[in-house]
C-alpha cells in the first residue's frame, strides 16, 4: 500500500507540521470525498515568486549578513519555499525611500544618460545573486512602475498621466530604449531576465488621486506601443530578444477585454508571452481569467502581485495574524483552479511598519525585520505559500478533482508533478462555524488506495503522495 506526507499549518500554531500517512485499501468514513483524476490535465505551473523591491533590499541590509542569507535560503533553495520566480521593478516605486527614474535628463531620446542607481547596486543586484545561489534556474522579470517624468503628459514621474505623443514618435521610441538600457545595464552585471512587463498597473495611470509612480496605458495604447516600439526593439536587442512580454500586470477586471485588444493584433501579439495579473480582485464569483484562457489558450497567465495588509486603517503590520495567511491562500487556490500559472508576493520583507515607503504606502509581507534586535520574524503568511511553492514543482499540472458535497468553507486543489508525485492542497477558512472535516483522499486510477486524515478548523494541509517510499 501506498504511503503520503501530510503537513499541516493552523491558527492554533502548527506550521507545517508533517504525519505520514498510510493509504488502505478499503473506504473509510469521512465527511468530505476527494477524487483525483490526473488523466484530465489544466494548465502547466511555472512557479511561485516574490519581489526585489528597495524595501526588501533595505531590510536585508538592515540585518546580520547571516540572516539575510538565511531568509534567501528560506525563499528560494529546495528546502525552504522554493521560489522559481523573482520581480524586479524598474527604477523606483512606492515600496522605495525616494522617487528616482534612470534617466532624468529632459529630451535625451536615445538614453544616452541611463545609469543604474545606488539602489540598484545596494538593495536590487546583491539580493538576486543572492537568491541565483540557492536557486540558480531564477526566472526574474522587470516591471516599471513609471516612465521617466518628462516622458509623460504630466511631466512628472508621480501621480497620474500618460506618455506623451503617440506610438512611433521620439517619446515612445525613447521609452522602449529605457527598457533595452535597463536589460543591457542589468546584464553588465551578469543579470539576465526571463520576462518583462509593459507597465506595472497602467489603468493606476488615469485615477487623479493616485500619488504614487505610474503610466497610464489603455489596451489600445499598450497594443499599440507593443507593435510599434516595444516589441520591435526588443527583437532587436541580443538582451531583450528572448525576453517573455507580459501585458496588462493589473487586477482581473480588466480582462478578457484587454487580452483581446491586445492579442487579436497579430503585429502585437507576435511579441507577447503572457499576461500579467495582480490579485486584488481574487475570489470575485466571475469568469475573467476562464474566459480569458479560452479565448487566448497560447498565452500563459501569471500572477505579477499579491499582498495583504493594504489599505488597512489600523494595522498594516499584524504578527501572527492567521486570518492574512488563509487569505492568501485562497487567493493562491483562487489563482491557481483558474487557469493561472503562477503567482507572486508584492514584498519578500518589510518592516514593524510595512516598509520602507516614500508615499507611506505600507502593507504586511510574509517576513517582518527587526534591526535593532538582529531578528526577522515569519508571518502565517509565509507558511501559507510554502504550502504550495515547496510541494508543486515547476513543470506541475494541474489535475482534476472534486469533492462529494458543496463545502463552502474548504477551498481545495490538485497537481500532478513531472516525477509523479501528487500534490492536494486544502484550506478550512472555518470563518463562520468551528468545524473540523474528516477526509478521504482517492486517486480515480488507483482504486485500492485511499488517504484518510483530519482538516482542522481554520487550517491549511497539504497531502504530498509520493511515488516511491520516502
Amino acid at each position: 500500500m501506498g504511503q503520503a506526507a501530510l503537513y499541516t499549518t493552523s491558527h492554533t500554531g502548527a506550521r507545517l507540521h508533517r504525519d505520514v500517512i498510510y493509504a488502505t485499501d478499503t473506504e473509510p468514513f469521512g465527511t468530505l470525498h476527494m477524487t483525483i483524476d490526473s488523466s484530465k490535465k489544466y494548465q502547466t505551473i511555472q512557479g511561485f515568486g516574490s519581489t526585489f523591491s528597495d524595501a526588501s533590499g533595505a531590510n536585508l541590509k538592515s540585518l546580520p549578513d547571516k540572516l539575510s542569507d538565511l531568509i534567501m535560503k528560506q525563499y528560494f533553495s529546495d528546502t525552504g519555499l522554493n521560489l522559481q520566480f523573482g520581480r524586479v521593478p524598474i527604477a523606483s516605486t512606492d515600496f522605495s525611500g525616494r522617487v528616482y527614474s534612470y534617466n532624468d535628463v529632459a529630451n535625451d531620446y536615445s538614453m544616452q544618460n541611463f545609469n543604474l542607481t545606488k539602489e540598484d547596486f545596494q538593495w536590487k543586484i546583491p539580493y538576486i545573486k543572492n537568491a541565483q545561489k540557492y536557486n540558480p534556474n531564477l526566472k526574474l522579470f522587470a516591471a516599471p512602475w513609471a516612465a521617466p517624468g518628462w516622458l509623460k503628459t504630466t511631466k512628472e514621474m508621480t501621480g497620474p498621466g500618460a506618455l506623451n505623443g503617440k506610438a512611433g514618435d521620439n517619446y515612445h521610441q525613447a521609452y522602449a530604449k529605457y527598457f533595452v538600457r535597463f536589460l543591457e545595464e542589468y546584464g553588465k552585471s551578469g543579470i539576465s531576465f526571463w520576462g518583462l512587463s509593459t507597465q506595472n498597473q497602467p489603468t493606476l495611470g488615469s485615477d487623479k488621486k493616485n500619488k504614487i509612480q505610474s503610466t497610464l496605458f489603455t489596451a489600445e495604447t499598450q497594443r499599440d506601443f507593443i507593435k510599434t516600439d516595444l516589441g520591435p526593439a526588443l527583437a532587436a536587442s541580443s538582451s531583450g530578444k528572448d525576453v517573455k512580454l507580459l501585458i496588462l500586470d493589473d487586477n482581473r477586471g480588466n480582462l478578457p477585454k484587454w487580452a483581446d485588444t491586445v492579442l487579436n493584433d497579430m503585429d502585437a501579439a507576435k511579441y507577447v508571452g503572457g499576461i500579467g495579473v495582480h490579485a486584488y480582485q481574487d475570489g470575485e464569483t466571475d469568469n475573467h481569467l476562464d474566459e480569458t484562457h479560452k479565448k487566448h489558450p497560447n498565452f500563459f497567465i501569471l500572477g505579477t502581485e499579491a499582498s495583504e495588509g493594504y489599505g488597512s486603517k489600523d494595522t498594516h503590520v499584524d504578527y501572527g495574524n492567521w486570518d492574512r495567511a488563509a487569505d492568501t491562500a485562497s487567493d493562491i487556490l483562487d489563482n491557481m483552479n483558474n487557469w493561472m500559472t503562477g503567482w507572486t508576493e508584492r514584498n519578500l520583507i518589510l518592516d514593524a511598519l510595512g516598509g520602507p515607503s516614500w508615499v507611506s504606502d505600507y502593507t504586511d509581507a510574509p517576513v517582518i525585520a527587526f534591526p535593532a534586535m538582529a531578528q526577522f520574524y515569519k508571518q502565517p503568511m509565509f507558511y501559507a505559500i510554502a504550502h504550495f511553492s515547496h510541494f508543486i514543482k515547476p513543470g506541475a499540472v494541474r489535475i482534476d478533482h472534486s469533492l462529494n458535497v458543496i463545502e463552502l468553507e474548504v477551498e481545495t486543489t490538485a497537481f500532478l508533478n513531472p516525477d509523479g508525485s501528487k500534490v492536494i492542497v486544502m484550506l478550512n477558512k472555518g470563518s463562520l462555524v468551528s468545524t473540523e472535516h474528516t477526509v478521504v483522499v482517492q486517486d480515480a486510477a488507483d482504486s485500492r488506495n485511499h488517504y484518510h486524515f483530519t482538516l482542522p478548523h481554520r487550517a491549511i494541509t497539504t497531502l504530498y503522495i509520493q511515488t516511491s517510499q520516502f
